[in-house]
């Protein structure tokens, strides 16, 4: 039998399974990443968990048909080079290629948010349709995208960065340097440090009362409490996260006219009333035949469809780091 391993690498926490050919996990794992500003060693750290694994599971290493990757940032899968990678501080960095050299078998890298949106096209909610796409609002906003049973990654392998899509002109910086991204508006993290900064200048006396002084305790669901009972901060700050969201569903869902919709990330699991927010959104302002067909649902994977999907990309073709 053949098997697979997909990993997932978080900015905390590395998961990484081990599944066969038809994506059945038969084991599981997860390490501290620690690995911040270098990659070596979560390349060293990774590997040997991979070993392990595989020893005491009694597979050999010769039945490993590859290792799939997904990594949150900006990639080039041919290459393994991860051009900007802000959580775990790559920038500029040759991850595949050491990946390679160390495990002694193929490595297939993909940004995560494209990693599970094909993990989602195989075995997950998207498994019946042909067309796809993925929204991750988690403390960024991640994309993924499956056109005629293709994962699109674009010729720098940055297609789907569909959080830095233009949601106003002129508006709020991103971290990414632009100005008006979605991700600005509807990413976790910068919804987080908008609250904080009104805390810190006493602008929300009832999120501070909610959190009982901790700022580090704010996240989009106390905001999103807070703006259902009434604070004008959490509410601006909320209602402008729903409005990009909104606007950014209906906008792919015209643009690529998919069977699927899949939405997951931090944001939408902390707040599932979003989930029909934006069905009702999509239905009204998208091109009427298109919200017509796409169906809106939740990721059937979970916190597995990363490493799933990963894995699943070593059967798409042989491009890997060389």
């Amino acid at each position: 039998m053949k098997y697979r391993a997909g990993i997932d690498i978080g900015a905390t926490k590395t998961k990484i399974l081990i599944l066969t050919a038809d994506g059945k996990v038969k084991s599981r794992q997860r390490i501290l990443t620690d690995s911040f500003g270098a990659v070596e060693p979560i390349v060293e750290r990774a590997s040997g968990c991979v070993e392990a694994m595989l020893k005491k599971k009694g597979i050999k290493k010769s039945q490993l048909e590859g290792v799939g990757v997904g990594v949150a940032g900006q990639l080039d899968p041919i290459s393994g080079y991860i051009d900007n990678s802000p959580n775990l501080r790559w920038f500029g960095v040759q991850f595949g290629r050491n990946f390679q050299k160390r495990i002694g078998m193929r490595v297939r890298i993909a940004n995560d948010v494209n990693a599970a949106a094909w993990g989602e096209y195989r075995y997950g909610a998207g498994r019946d349709a042909k067309d796809l796409v993925a929204v991750f609002p988690g403390s960024g906003i991640g994309g993924g995208i499956v056109i005629n049973g293709r994962l699109v990654e674009g010729a720098t392998g940055t297609a789907g960065e569909i959080g830095h899509l233009i949601f106003r002109e002129k508006g709020r910086r991103c971290d990414c340097g632009h100005y008006g991204c979605h991700e600005a508006y509807a990413g976790g993290m910068p919804m987080e440090e908008r609250m904080r900064r009104a805390v810190r200048q006493g602008k929300s006396q009832m999120v501070k009362g909610m959190v009982k002084g901790d700022l580090s305790r704010i996240n989009t669901r106390t905001i999103a409490n807070a703006a259902r009972r009434g604070d004008p901060v959490a509410k601006r700050i909320w209602e402008e996260a729903k409005a990009s969201l909104g606007v950014l569903c209906a906008n792919l869902v015209s643009l690529l006219n998919p069977d699927c919709l899949v939405l997951a990330g931090g944001v939408i699991e902390g707040n599932p009333s979003l989930v029909s927010f934006i069905r009702h959104y999509v239905r009204i302002r998208a091109v009427r035949l298109s919200a017509e067909r796409v169906k809106i649902v939740t990721s059937r994977l979970k916190g597995d469809a990363v490493a799933i999907g990963a894995a699943a990309l070593l059967e798409l073709d042989n491009t890997g780091p060389s």
